[in-house]
């Protein structure tokens, strides 16, 4: 028998990736009403055995991340971060 998730709370998703890796964002609702962002990132480490990794950002942190994550990607994009090989 297969069980499977309670996706009631899951506001929005996006998925991407491919059969090795991949990468879920969710925006999900939590027993307090209060709203947070999941990312996960799933690894095929054998057949049809997966290592999942994830990161949750509450509500009042999202506006926070996404600034600063506009920040980092802004520097990088301008240049502004050197890269040694």
């Amino acid at each position: 028998m297969v069980k499977v998730k309670n996706m009631a709370n899951i506001l929005d998703s996006e998925r991407f990736g491919d059969d090795k890796r991949q990468y879920f964002i969710d925006l999900k609702k939590a027993r307090n009403q209060k709203h947070y962002l999941r990312i996960t990132r799933q690894d095929e480490e054998q057949e049809n055995i997966y290592k999942r990794t994830q990161l949750v950002l509450f509500e009042e942190d999202l506006g926070f991340f996404v600034e600063a994550l506009s920040m980092v990607l802004g520097r990088y994009s301008n240049g502004q971060i050197g890269i040694s090989s």
